[in-house]
């Protein structure tokens, strides 16, 4: 089994929509984080120029990594010029701590369409 690390920082306004989303095409394992940082805008009216941001971290398997990123991509867009990145990473070993043993296949989880309790919120 091949795991990837999808990291992705977006716009806090959009954190709620994201997490709903996710959780509608089965993806429950997740992170997410405040975090600061400057990238083609920056917050001139403060000494330090950072922008406030969401950081969101979700490890699945290889199959759903570019589907899970690309409904980041689809969620975080709010029509601004600086709206984040996502990466997609190779993740070499993957443990559970409170199991002491290693990820299997169905750890991981993604569902194609919107169930349609999420499909009605939307």
């Amino acid at each position: 089994m091949i795991i990837k690390k999808i990291t992705a920082i977006i716009s806090t306004i959009q954190i709620e929509s994201f997490s709903n989303v996710l959780r509608g095409h089965g993806v429950t394992g997740f992170s997410i984080h405040p975090v600061t940082g400057r990238g083609t805008y920056s917050n001139t009216f403060t000494p330090d120029e950072l922008v406030p941001h969401t950081q969101i971290v979700v490890y699945t398997r290889e199959k759903f990594a570019r589907k899970i990123a690309q409904l980041i991509a689809e969620t975080a867009d709010v029509n601004s010029d600086s709206e984040g990145l996502i990466t997609i990473t190779s993740v070499d070993e993957f443990f559970w701590v409170y199991q002491n043993k290693p990820a299997q296949d169905d750890d991981f989880n993604f569902i194609e369409a919107l169930n349609s309790n999420e499909s009605a919120g939307s």
